[in-house]
Formats: C-alpha cells, sequence, structure tokens
C-alpha cells in the first residue's frame, strides 16, 4: 500500500510539473489598466491551472518525502520547507489571477482620478506579489538542497539528481544574490522550467520506485 501511494504521488508529481509548463506558457505579459482588462481571460486561465497544480505537488512532495523516509530529519525539514513554498504561490497566483482581474474589470469607464488611485492599489498588489515569489523561490531553493542531500545521504534515486537539484538550489540563490531578476515573467518562467525539470526527474524515478 505505502509502494504504490508513493508511485500515486510520483505521477501527481509529473501532472503538477506538466501543469506547471502549461501555466508559463500561458502566462501573459502586463501592462497598463485598459492592456489587463483585455487580457483577464487569459490572466485567470494560466493562474488558475497553477492554483490547480498545487495540490498535485504537495501530494508529490508527501512522497518524495516519504520516498527518502519520514524518519529522517532531512525528509521532513524538506517536507516543510517545499510545502511553504507552495503556500506562498498559492498566495501569489491568487493575488496576481484572480484578484487582479476582478479589481480591473470595474475601471472600464472610470474617471482618471479613479484610474490613478487604481494603478497605486495595483502597484501595492504587485509588490505583494513579489514577496511570495520571493518567498516561494527560495523555499523551494531550499528544499531542493535538503532533499538532495539527503538522497544523497541515504542513496534513495541516482546521484546525478541530487547533483542536479543542489545544482539548480545553489544556482537560482546565486542569481538572486548576483542580482538577476527572477520575479518578472522572463526570469520567472527561466526558474519554472529549471525546478520543473527536477521535479520531473524525481517524479518518474520516485513512480518506479519498488
Amino acid at each position: 500500500m505505502k509502494n504504490q501511494l508513493e508511485k500515486n504521488a510520483g505521477i501527481s508529481l509529473i501532472i503538477g510539473s506538466v501543469l506547471g509548463i502549461i501555466t508559463m506558457v500561458l502566462h501573459p505579459v502586463g501592462g497598463n489598466i485598459d492592456h489587463l482588462i483585455n487580457i483577464s481571460p487569459m490572466i485567470i486561465t494560466s493562474h488558475v491551472i497553477a492554483l490547480f497544480s498545487v495540490p498535485f505537488l504537495l501530494f508529490g512532495f508527501w512522497g518524495l518525502s516519504g520516498r527518502i523516509g519520514f524518519d529522517n530529519s532531512f525528509s521532513v525539514l524538506g517536507f516543510i520547507t517545499g510545502s511553504l513554498g507552495l503556500v506562498a504561490v498559492l498566495i501569489a497566483g491568487a493575488v496576481n489571477g484572480l484578484v487582479v482581474p476582478f479589481f480591473v474589470d470595474n475601471l472600464a469607464d472610470a474617471s482618471p482620478d479613479k484610474i490613478e488611485m487604481a494603478e497605486l492599489v495595483l502597484s501595492y498588489g504587485f509588490a505583494l506579489n513579489q514577496a511570495f515569489d520571493y518567498i516561494f523561490i527560495g523555499a523551494i531553493c531550499e528544499a531542493f538542497l535538503i532533499w538532495s542531500i539527503a538522497i544523497m545521504k541515504y542513496k534513495v534515486f541516482a546521484k546525478w539528481i541530487a547533483f542536479l537539484g543542489i545544482l539548480l538550489g545553489i544556482g537560482f540563490i546565486g542569481m538572486l544574490v548576483a542580482g538577476f531578476v527572477l520575479v518578472d515573467l522572463h526570469g520567472f518562467r527561466i526558474f519554472i522550467f529549471g525546478i520543473v525539470a527536477w521535479m520531473l526527474a524525481a517524479g518518474i524515478m520516485l513512480q518506479r520506485s519498488k
């Protein structure tokens, strides 16, 4: 039974990763209020897919940690850290993908004064969204490092996936320290495609684990 749950968790991790790729492919480029009103359906669609992926990824993280062993401190810490990252991206996705479209939907015929005030509100929402994006990036990088160390130490999977996880975790943190912007659309796509590669590999190995 435990083995089947882990295999299902691997499939779930793969599904969540694929949904993450679809999200970033569909994610439109932002702009002024008129532009946001025009692209609201696509904003909502892409972010609903992202929100839909979170439970799949959480189940996948649980299965990955369970495969390493919940009697292992690294495993538990990795699961907690990764889960906190998913909570952060859940909030960011809700703010950017649902709150913003609902907010600008009432501004189609707004007066210039109301538009000016709305732009201030959107600027605050953008800053709030970026904060949760940074939390998500930091938490996922930390979780990857923790899991990869555990994988290497306890020989759960092939060593190359541990090296890849360490490379991604340290690499993205290094990019942030160096001033590379990972929270704009271009930078976030790079981050998502990077972590998805690792999660897909982990999901496949977990699904095939004995």
